[in-house]
């Protein structure tokens, strides 16, 4: 079913909440002040039956200059702007800067309402209307169809809603109903009973009762309790509906206007926001480098400061590319509009597109940063999914949340996998889930791994390779998970090379100098020559430069398996320990236990030195003990080997 979102725009007491009554038969005014003063001060929400079965929600936004804030608020998600003008007065200022909004909020579809026609003549009205045409020639709002109606008396209403169905039915179903849920705050309250209530226009996506979704941009976790669309309870809302959500897990006092509900890691919060800024011919106000303004987006207002990247100033009709630096943290999604106001007096002078909302902090004038932010403005898929992966560039980007954040749905996987057939991209599967890496920034880890890895091996040249945590010093926001498949992956290249629980660089070999091939030639031959009765090697006679790479040679030599650690200092040779293993399991045949002193004359040993072959029997799984320390039994681990 096609979801519509209908607002009002226009002049104070132009009769746009007296437009809605009569279209609804419902008071928006919720407010004692807008009911006593008779003006709309905050938005207003109701919604009314179209003739094929759909249910069009209808968000009635303020007029008078001093809540034009609110009004901007009420704007996220407008499908079709009814524009208000009262025919005994004709266009009025704030008609002209509700028009600017608009356009620059990037609304597509109108019908312009002329009012209060009761209260003027034929000719009158006729006047008005050549003017409205005038005003609007070789604007969005040129070819909008025109209404004349009396919200009083009730004329032209039936003529209206017509209108509006026919405009309805020519609305295309939203692209954005299959993305991730996306829902900026408007309002927010306690209701007795329930706790906190938030309402909203649904921009994309679909929420349910029970989902999980993260408030930005505080980045706190809640749970929806209950939904009611268009005041009826409801188990799911979907894009293009008013939802009012009862939210478990966060208070009233967490949540204002100007957040937004989403799916979890689906928003990038931050301060910086590059975007391409423009002026209205009419602002009547010239922005220099660091001007200060007040920014409009969704449900948000905040202060801003303009750096000009690509200009010193813009006056009334041109635009450049800025980063909009914000007082407070931003949730904020590529391509969202914007507009600004003048910091003071305060007066709608301009707007835009968001470019990159979470932006590091940029100099001016940097062909790079320029370049990469027009190809974002170029917005074709392939280029917006390359230059978004490289914001990821020391994670890895989930698939899935990398079109989430462009606002792309399933489409976004063929054009990731275009890139990474041209070679622009690298794909890593992990648990079913594919992440997306550009490959210049993989080069660039590459080379940090390699160097790092460089730098141990030096500082350690008779070590076989480096810890394989060293992945984790070296890409510190990556999970582990995520970086041992990259160090899979760089082995199947022929990049590195896994030995037992290192890593090295392929072909690596350790360092065998003369002080080197000495003492593996002392610590072997005394190895071969002591049999079971194993020594200690520091008991080894050793020069005090043998001695300086003892504990790094005889921890390489263990892990390469040429001898066994025994303990701290004592060791054999495999072969050795391999034979007591076979004449162990001999002695066990038909018998259910052995003793420390059967081993210690079994080898012709010392009872320490048996100790030390049933330690390694037990480390080994072969045996275990039985009661007291002197008692071993057959594992049947190794019971079923035999």
């Amino acid at each position: 079913m096609r979801h519509v979102i209908i607002g009002t725009a226009g002049h104070i007491d132009h009769g746009k909440t007296a437009l809605i009554r009569a279209l609804t038969g419902r008071d928006t005014d919720r407010l004692k002040e807008e009911k006593k003063r008779g003006i709309t001060i905050d938005l207003g929400f109701t919604w009314f039956d179209l003739p094929g079965g759909e249910r069009a929600g209808i968000i009635d936004v303020p007029g008078h200059e001093k809540f034009i804030r609110n009004m901007a608020a009420g704007v996220a998600g407008m499908d079709l702007v009814l524009l208000v003008i009262a025919a005994d007065e004709g266009i009025m200022p704030q008609t002209r800067e509700h028009m600017d909004i608009m356009e620059l909020l990037g609304v597509q579809r109108y019908i312009i309402v002329l009012n209060k026609c009761d209260l003027a003549d034929e000719e009158w009205i006729g006047m008005v209307e050549t003017e409205i045409r005038r005003e609007t020639r070789g604007t969005i709002l040129e070819t909008a169809p025109l209404v004349r109606v009396s919200a009083a008396a009730g004329s032209g209403i039936d003529e209206l809603k017509a209108r509006i169905a026919e405009t309805a039915l020519g609305m295309p179903e939203r692209e954005s109903a299959e993305g991730k849920a996306r829902l900026p705050i408007d309002r927010v309250f306690t209701a007795a009973g329930f706790g906190t209530v938030v309402t909203g226009t649904l921009l994309e996506g679909t929420i349910r009762t029970g989902d999980l979704l993260t408030l930005y941009p505080q980045g706190a976790s809640c749970r929806v309790r209950g939904i009611q669309v268009y005041n009826q309870d409801a188990e799911s809302c979907c894009a293009g509906q008013r939802a009012a959500l009862n939210l478990a897990g966060t208070g009233r006092d967490e949540i204002r206007r100007g957040c937004v509900l989403a799916a979890p890691d689906s928003i990038r919060s931050g301060k910086n926001v590059d975007v391409r800024l423009r002026l209205l011919k009419s602002a009547g106000r010239v922005v220099k480098n660091q001007t200060r303004l007040h920014f409009h987006s969704g449900s948000a207002e905040m202060l801003c400061r303009a750096v000009l990247l690509d200009a010193d100033s813009i006056a009334p009709g041109e635009s450049c590319l800025a980063q909009l630096r914000m007082e407070t943290d931003t949730a904020l999604k590529p391509g969202d509009r914007f507009i600004v106001r003048f910091y003071s007096p305060v007066e709608t002078i301009g707007g835009g597109v968001v470019l990159e909302p979470d932006a590091p902090r940029e100099k001016r004038f940097r062909p790079e940063v320029l370049e990469r932010l027009r190809k974002r403005e170029e917005g074709a898929p392939v280029l917006l999914l390359e230059l978004q992966a490289e914001k990821h560039g020391k994670t890895m980007a989930d698939m899935e949340e990398l079109a989430s954040e462009l606002g792309m749905g399933a489409e976004a996987a063929e054009y990731i996998r275009e890139l990474a057939g041209q070679g622009r991209l690298l794909l890593f599967d992990l648990n079913g889930r594919e992440y997306v890496w550009h490959v210049r920034d993989e080069a660039a880890a590459r080379k940090s791994l390699l160097d790092r890895m460089k730098q141990y091996l030096e500082e350690y040249p008779y070590r076989p390779g480096v810890p394989a945590g060293i992945l984790n010093a070296v890409l510190p926001e990556m999970n582990k998970k995520l970086a041992s498949a990259y160090a899979e992956y760089l082995c199947r290249c022929g990049v590195l090379e896994r030995r037992g629980e290192r890593l090295a660089p392929a072909g690596y070999e350790i360092r065998k100098d003369e002080t080197y091939c000495r003492v593996r030639s002392i610590i072997l031959e005394a190895l071969a020559n002591a049999e079971y009765q194993f020594i200690r090697i520091n008991g080894l006679e050793f020069t005090k430069k043998q001695k300086e790479i003892l504990p790094e040679l005889l921890l390489l030599m263990s892990e390469t398996g040429e001898i066994v650690r025994l303990s701290e200092d004592c060791c054999t040779l495999p072969s050795y320990m391999e034979n007591a293993c076979e004449k162990i399991a001999d002695r066990f045949r038909g018998r259910e236990k052995i003793t420390v002193s059967e081993v210690r004359d079994l080898f012709d040993t010392s009872r320490k030195n048996a100790k030390l072959i049933l330690d390694y029997t037990d480390r080994i799984g072969m045996t275990r003990k039985n009661g007291g320390e002197s008692e071993r039994i057959m594992t049947a681990f190794k019971k079923s080997k035999d």
